[in-house]
């Protein structure tokens, strides 16, 4: 009977050990998880921006020139680009035409140019945006 009771001790032991291990693991685990995403949120902003409207210049990943126009033009207008943003806008009015299936995203890019001639960057970005939905 004492060898059952050892027995039973010894697995007991082992299996809390293993438990403390795995838990102490896990809870690293978590640890190192949230400080890299916190690491993350620190980081500069314009770098990305930058890339951002490199990538929207070059293509969207969905392939639509509108798209890819609206993009760009949003992101002419965040960085001031007032001229630029019209140039895209405008690729994606081109884009748009002829489309019945895209009409109320035409209307948003014919409201964005009109508020970016009127100065208004607010304006052009919300119906920019607004465009955007309508795409996708």
């Amino acid at each position: 009977m004492k060898s059952d009771n050892s027995n039973i001790i010894i697995l007991a032991i082992v299996a809390a050990t293993a438990s403390l291990v795995l838990i102490s693991h896990g809870a690293a685990a978590s640890y190192a998880q949230t400080n890299a995403t916190d690491n993350s949120t620190s980081a500069p902003m314009a770098p990305n921006a930058t890339a951002s409207s490199a990538s929207a210049s070059q293509s969207s990943p969905s392939g639509n020139p509108a798209l890819t126009s609206i993009d760009a033009g949003i992101s002419a207008i965040k960085s001031g680009d007032s001229e630029g943003a019209k140039k895209n806008l405008y690729k994606a009015e081109v884009a748009l035409e002829n489309n019945p299936n895209a009409s109320g995203a035409e209307k948003h890019v014919e409201a964005a140019l009109k508020a970016l001639k009127d100065g208004d960057t607010k304006g052009a970005t919300f119906h920019a945006e607004e465009a955007k939905k309508g795409l996708a």
